[in-house]
């Protein structure tokens, strides 16, 4: 996760990978009724993540890395987060 030239480099893979899965993770839920647990959709994140990396692995210029994995997983769990926090306020709000 660390060997990159430069430290710009590192932060742009490492909030990249993040910010790429936040919205996911917020969407999703409200998507697939079936991810009605923590559980059920932190799972489905990490398959989703999990799947992409495993996609690339046939392609020369692709590379899979747990690193990715980690920080899309991570991204994942931030936007289902933000997604409780808003069912949340909505209940509060009725």
């Amino acid at each position: 996760m660390f060997d990159y030239p430069t430290f710009g480099a590192m932060l742009i893979n490492v909030i990249g990978n993040i910010i790429m899965f936040i919205p996911l993770g917020i969407v999703w839920p409200y998507a697939y009724k079936e991810l009605d647990t923590p559980l059920k959709a932190i799972s489905a994140g990490i398959g989703v993540t999990l799947c992409i990396e495993i996609l690339q692995l046939p392609f020369y210029s692709r590379v899979s890395d747990v690193d990715d994995l980690l920080l899309n997983s991570i991204g994942f769990v931030i936007g289902y987060l933000i997604y409780l926090v808003a069912q949340a306020v909505k209940t509060k709000l009725k």
